[in-house]
Formats: structure tokens, C-alpha cells, sequence
């Protein structure tokens, strides 16, 4: 059994360069489809936009947050959605089959994108170049490109690189790729690691975080606002993170959570947060 990996997006250090972007699409053969267009989509499988009104920042990731018990695997007829060791939630294109009915006459009926608990993933739709029929498409942690645990699945291309060293991959095998969007990020805005290496990066006060979210595998935190969960999908909440985004992140906010902090803790504030998603959106 190998180490649950997460990834990290430290907002105040993303400019919105889309380097993660492009080299999603690049990595992954997806197709240009809506070129221009910020919206997860089949050929789009991660998108960074503003949390705020206007376009200035903190420019947060969307994508799919990898849950600790994912909602959309537990429906699949094909059984082509799985939750694996290093914590990936993975679709199996082989295996995939959307409008299909599998053998006990269960028709697929796109059950993975209803059930999403945080809305908008996965895509279905003919979006990349490695298959020629529509499949469900989302962020599968690079898995599959040969990191420690993984099978390198030959389809998907030849095994992604890394910047970690010998020494960080002797201590975490997994490391010994990066998903592409941590690779590339040249702002370093995005880490790669253990959940719980994470997880403590977050909550150790030398880091002057004061406002982490994140669930399953995706992890966002900020020095300078409160940030508010973002689906997986911006176009599910643009009419809303606007206006919380303008609230949570003015002095007013800041100066009530620091109290909070200061009480509790950030791992306090994480499991609340974690709490409250879990009794509304079920086991995510």
C-alpha cells in the first residue's frame, strides 16, 4: 500500500499563466474544443479563475478534488471510475461506456456527472485525441505515468517527468512523477506531496496560512484571503463566489477568523469545513 498523494495550489503565488492548463491539454491529448472558453469541459480537464469579481486574483484551481470516498464511482455501470491507492479517482476509458447497459441491464445515464458532490465533474464527451468515441473525462492525477504504485498504462504516453530529487523520492516513492500541472506551474504555486506531509504544511504556523480549504486530494490555501471551496465546475457557482468572495475576503472577514485560528487551529477549521460538506453533500 503506497502513500495518499494530494496536491497543494498556494493561491497567492498563482498569476494565472495557465501553464498548468496547457500542459493538462498537451500531456493528455485533449482537444481544442472551446478554445478561450474558462469552463471544465471533456477537452478541458482544469481551469484557474478568479474567485473574485473582477479578474485580479486569488486565482483559484478547478478541477476534480479527488474524494476520499468518491460519489461518482459508486454508481457506474461499468464499474470504470476507481478510487486508487495513491489517491486518484481514475477512469478506465477501456472500461467506459457512456449510454451504454452492462450485463444486469443497467443503463449508463451519465450517473458519475449527477452524482458529483462537488459539482461539475466528470465530462462526458469525445475530448481528447486518444479515443475516438465520447468517455468521461476528468483530472486523474497523471495516474497512470508511471509514479511508484502505478502501472504505466502505454496508451497514455510515456512516463511524466520530475523535479523532485533522489533524496524526496527516496522518502516518497510517489514522487518520482509530478501531474503535469505541478511540473510545469513555473510560479511553483502547486505542491505534490503526501496528503498528510500536506496537511501539516498547511497547519504549521511558520507558513503564515490563514485560510486553508481542500478535501480528498485537492488542497487550496492563502496568507492574505478566506477562501471559498471551489467547485469542480465555475460555471456551477459563478453566480455565488462573487458575492461570498466579496464578503469573506474583505478586513471584517479577517478579523473574525483570526480568533478562530487562534482557538482552534487550521485543522479545527479544516474538519469543520469538512464536516459541514459531508453532512450536506453526503460522503465526499
Amino acid at each position: 500500500m503506497g502513500n495518499v498523494m494530494a496536491i497543494l495550489q498556494d493561491v497567492d503565488k498563482c498569476m494565472r499563466c495557465n501553464g498548468c492548463v496547457i500542459s493538462c491539454k498537451r500531456t493528455w491529448k485533449m482537444k481544442a474544443l472551446n478554445p478561450g472558453v474558462h469552463k471544465t469541459a471533456p477537452d478541458q480537464r482544469v481551469i484557474i479563475k478568479s474567485q473574485k469579481r473582477v479578474d485580479m486574483g486569488p486565482f483559484m484551481r478547478f478541477s476534480c478534488w479527488h474524494c476520499t470516498n468518491p460519489p461518482c464511482a459508486k454508481r457506474c455501470p461499468f464499474g470504470a471510475i476507481k478510487k486508487m491507492s495513491n489517491g486518484a479517482v481514475m477512469v478506465d476509458p477501456e472500461l467506459c461506456n457512456p449510454g451504454g447497459t452492462n450485463s444486469k441491464g443497467v443503463k449508463c445515464i451519465y450517473q458519475c456527472q449527477i452524482d458529483c458532490g462537488r459539482g461539475g465533474y466528470p465530462k462526458v464527451g469525445v475530448g481528447s485525441d486518444l479515443y475516438s468515441t465520447a468517455k468521461a473525462w476528468k483530472c486523474t492525477l497523471c495516474y497512470g505515468r508511471a509514479g511508484a504504485g502505478e502501472s504505466l498504462i502505454s496508451s497514455y504516453g510515456t512516463p511524466l517527468p520530475t523535479k523532485a530529487t533522489a533524496a524526496e523520492i527516496a522518502a516518497v516513492p510517489e514522487k518520482a512523477h509530478q501531474p503535469s500541472c505541478v511540473y510545469t506551474c513555473p510560479a511553483r504555486a502547486m505542491m505534490w506531496d503526501t496528503r498528510a506531509n500536506i496537511l501539516a504544511y498547511i497547519n504549521d504556523p511558520a507558513n503564515g496560512f490563514i485560510s486553508a480549504v481542500g478535501d480528498g486530494s485537492m488542497f487550496w490555501a492563502s496568507r492574505k484571503v478566506l477562501l471559498v471551496p471551489p467547485k469542480a465546475d465555475p460555471y456551477v457557482e459563478d453566480h455565488v463566489t462573487p458575492l461570498i468572495s466579496s464578503l469573506v475576503s474583505g478586513p471584517f472577514a479577517k478579523a473574525a477568523l483570526v480568533p478562530t485560528l487562534l482557538a482552534g487551529g487550521l485543522a479545527a477549521v479544516i474538519a469543520r469545513r469538512q464536516a459541514l460538506a459531508s453532512g450536506v453533500e453526503g460522503e465526499v
